[in-house]
């Protein structure tokens, strides 16, 4: 850790508004790792300590603390006199790894206090947001290791996250293994943490924004406006007290590559537009969006459920909505985009936040109708339009209203709280989730915290002897009931935990 400080520059680093979009969450994520051959020394614990400062050594800006400067605008201030340095944990546990792979690695299975951060970011004990939280767990009889990594959506998005432990994972292999060549090959690594980058990189074209991005982030929203003048600490207390996660049940499935390009296939032979690009994934967003509207239409009749973000506040605002504009006809789908992508700046290894959401109302009369090949063609033109419209002109022009209103990062969260079947879809497909090799091999599972948000569903890739798609759904328990039971998604997907 001293090295780690020595090498330490003051800096001041501003933060981006699309840093802020998702400010209020954390990345958090466990890696599994097991000790098959019995190895004495796997994944030593002083290597892992040593190779975790040398990758901090690259990525500084994790040992910063946030600076609200007002007006959603935030900065990261890292002062080698005054670091805000993060928590690293070690313990040990007396539950072996076997019983972990017998459940599957559900989370009942796991070590108590293993996910040291929940989906919310708040202060830690010492009064300040950690911007790297890490907790190293030892199985019974050396038997395997776990490590949870959290990091606040803040600094990153899931490009930086899995950066930073692929290259913990590399300086520790190659410091165990003396490869120098491996050393050299994570020094020379390009990382990027200039916030200016995107702005140098928009397009002179613009593209007009969708009716309902604008009525997001620029309608009156005096709650919105509220929690955006909070400090990040405040914020993230009263965020936490809201019960983010009432009620909540994620469930996670395995959705078979095979099937699901079978499926492509009879949904992209029934499209109503030919010309319009499909992949596995628009399929896959179509069959949730709908699944989740039909469960839905299915509990509107048993009770009124809402997301629990503000909950007491905002079932009032809800319930006056319902009595003055009726009962919603739509379903606010947001999928999230990374702009890297529509900027062209995939080769810069850009470290800060790049996901917008790209968000469109789509008709309940389409998402409700059962279940087939044509009605999923009708959605999957839907989800596939709003990829196809994420250009960077869009993009561009998503940057140019954030900018213009920073402290606009708080109304998604508001609105979506307002809006029960509201839905966001994260890809996280192409994400390195299993590239981390610590020197005794790669994680054999990799997941997130056992309940993130309600109505967020996250795309990921399976372990690397695989090309199927793990599905992580987390949404009210009346609503994941009817989830469980959706024949439809029953046929295309297998329950993992």
């Amino acid at each position: 850790m001293d090295e780690f400080i020595s090498t330490v520059k003051n800096q001041e680093i501003p933060l981006h508004p699309l840093d802020t979009q998702a400010a209020f969450l954390n990345v958090p994520y466990h890696f599994f790792f097991a000790n098959d051959s019995g190895k004495a020394d796997f994944m030593p614990n002083d290597a892992l300590r040593s190779a975790f400062y040398t990758a901090l050594g690259r990525f500084p800006i994790l040992a910063g603390y946030l600076r609200s400067e007002g007006q959603g605008k935030t900065t990261v201030v890292i002062d080698r006199q005054k670091l805000n340095m993060p928590e690293y944990l070690e313990s040990t546990s007396s539950i072996s790894f076997d019983a972990l792979r017998v459940a599957k690695f559900h989370h009942s299975s796991w070590p108590e206090g293993l996910s040291t951060t929940s989906a919310i970011t708040t202060a830690g004990k010492d009064g300040s947001i950690k911007l790297l939280n890490v907790h190293v767990v030892r199985m019974k009889d050396n038997s395997g290791v776990i490590i949870f990594v959290n990091m606040p959506h803040y600094v990153v998005d899931g490009t930086g996250f899995f950066s930073f432990v692929e290259m913990w994972g590399k300086y520790c292999k190659a410091q165990r293994q003396n490869d120098y060549e491996l050393v050299q090959q994570a020094d020379e690594t390009t990382l990027c943490f200039d916030r200016s980058l995107i702005s140098h990189s928009l397009p002179t074209e613009r593209k007009p924004l969708g009716t309902q991005t604008l009525n997001v982030y620029t309608g009156f929203s005096p709650i919105a406006d509220w929690l955006a003048w909070l400090s990040p600490t405040t914020r993230g207390r009263i965020l936490s007290k809201a019960k983010f996660s009432a009620d909540v049940v994620s469930h996670t499935f395995r959705v078979s590559q095979d099937k699901l390009g079978k499926l492509h296939e009879e949904v992209s032979a029934a499209m109503p537009n030919k010309q319009l690009h499909t992949q596995d994934t628009h399929v896959l967003a179509a069959v949730i969006s709908k699944m989740v509207a039909q469960a839905h239409m299915k509990c509107r009749k048993q009770e009124n459920i809402s997301v629990g973000m503000v909950s007491k506040i905002t079932r009032v605002f809800s319930s006056l909505s319902g009595m003055l504009f009726g009962v919603e006809n739509t379903q606010s789908l947001n999928l999230l985009a990374d702009v890297r992508h529509g900027l062209g700046i995939t080769d810069k290894c850009y470290m800060g936040n790049g996901l917008i959401p790209h968000n469109t109302q789509c008709p309940l009369s389409i998402l409700e109708a059962s279940t087939n090949i044509e009605t999923l063609a009708d959605a999957t033109a839907i989800t596939s339009g709003i990829y196809g419209n994420a250009d960077g002109a869009l993009v561009a022009s998503f940057i140019d209203m954030i900018s213009a209103r920073p402290s606009c990062f708080t109304r998604p969260m508001v609105y979506l709280s307002k809006h029960p079947t509201s839905l966001v879809i994260t890809n996280e497909t192409n994400f390195k989730l299993y590239k981390a090799d610590f020197g005794d091999g790669l994680p054999e599972w990799v997941c997130t915290i056992p309940s993130f948000v309600a109505n967020f569903i996250g795309f990921l890739p399976s372990p690397a002897t695989s090309t199927d798609i793990v599905v992580n759904i987390t949404l009210k328990a009346p609503v994941m009931k009817h989830i469980l039971s959706d024949q439809f998604w029953k046929e295309l997907a297998t329950i993992v935990y």
